[in-house]
């Protein structure tokens, strides 16, 4: 399943909160399964309750069957899927940097006020905001948003992507989002949303399926996308979805036929051939059961002949000969011995 991990980018999401003399600024108001709160300062975690208020530096995170509902004083708020975590910041008193809080892992659903000047952080990257509804999620060192209103600009490594509602980026640390793509337009993505909005729902139980459904659905648009850019010149962009890829399966029983189209992009697109014998090594060793054992051991073989390693280039041609005595690629391998 999709693992939700620790969060690829800060994000900042522009909203002015009225100043409050309360020492309380959010509570809990629905959860359903696992849901803890550690005060701020402190440790240790304890089991939260329906109605629990939320102070500034407080943390809540979810449990692997968890879900919760956080409203904030000016009304907004932010729904948690399993296994998420997030603290709540200490600026949203109107004071000038105005901070929501962390979102460090998981799942999360924000509907927010639609006023300029607050912002959520997460370790490395930022998001621009004036009023919103967007779902995020994260796993590693990448995030998939999808803005189903107001509008967005996500900033990483210093550069500024605008998103729309109706539309939906993904992002990796270190490296600026990639171009946009309609989700209503795409059926694939559509249904990427509508998963997302049954984790975020307490109303609707969760299931293995639901994050094995999202991942397998990512996975297989990001690839695509990949291809869409290389074809277009965008190499970097194309790049950066790669990285996306490459992330996602390494963390996840994604099949070893999206590892094989990474290989393929690396090879042909990118001229990278290490790191196309890096995604054509882990299908042999993760995926030897599958079909695309094959197709990965003659891509293997054709690496180590490009980086004139011709040791490890006989071994795997006895191995593929051994393995598949009628094997498509016998001519091409004779034609490379």
């Amino acid at each position: 399943m999709l693992r939700i991990l620790q969060l690829g980018f800060i994000l900042a999401l522009v909203i002015w909160f009225p100043v409050v003399s309360s020492a309380s600024t959010a509570h809990i108001e629905k959860l359903s399964g696992t849901v803890e709160r550690c005060i701020a300062g402190q440790k240790l975690f304890k089991h939260a309750k329906i109605g629990g208020e939320i102070e500034n530096g407080d943390i809540i995170r979810t449990g692997p069957d968890g879900k919760a509902v956080l409203r904030l004083i000016d009304g907004s708020t932010m729904s948690f899927a399993e296994e998420s975590e997030f603290m709540l910041g200490n600026e949203l008193d109107g004071s000038k940097k105005n901070l929501i809080g962390t979102f460090f892992r998981g799942v999360v659903r924000a509907v927010l006020t639609k006023q300029p000047g607050s912002y959520i952080a997460t370790p490395t990257g930022v998001i621009g905001i004036r009023g919103t509804d967007i779902t995020l999620t994260h796993s590693g060192k990448m995030g998939f948003y999808f803005l189903d209103e107001g509008g967005v600009g996500i900033k990483t490594n210093k550069t500024t992507v605008l998103l729309d509602a109706g539309n939906m980026t993904a992002s990796y640390a270190g490296r600026k989002a990639l171009p946009p793509s309609s989700f209503i337009k795409s059926s694939g993505l559509a249904e990427a949303r509508s998963t997302l909005s049954a984790l975020t729902s307490v109303e609707i139980p969760s299931s293995l399926k639901d994050h094995t459904l999202l991942n397998e659905i990512l996975a297989r648009w990001v690839i695509n996308y990949a291809h869409y850019l290389a074809e277009s010149g965008q190499l970097d962009d194309a790049e950066t979805a790669l990285l996306i890829a490459e992330d996602m399966t390494g963390r996840h029983a994604v099949e070893g036929e999206i590892l094989l189209q990474i290989g393929g992009l690396y090879f042909y697109r990118f001229k990278d051939v290490n790191s196309a014998l890096r995604a054509y090594q882990k299908i042999i060793n993760e995926y030897r059961e599958t079909t695309y054992f094959e197709n990965a051991l003659f891509g293997v073989i054709r690496c180590y002949h490009l980086l004139e390693q011709p040791n490890k280039t006989k071994e795997y041609i006895q191995l593929y000969k051994k393995l598949f005595p009628s094997g498509k690629h016998l001519q091409e391998l004779d034609a490379l011995m």
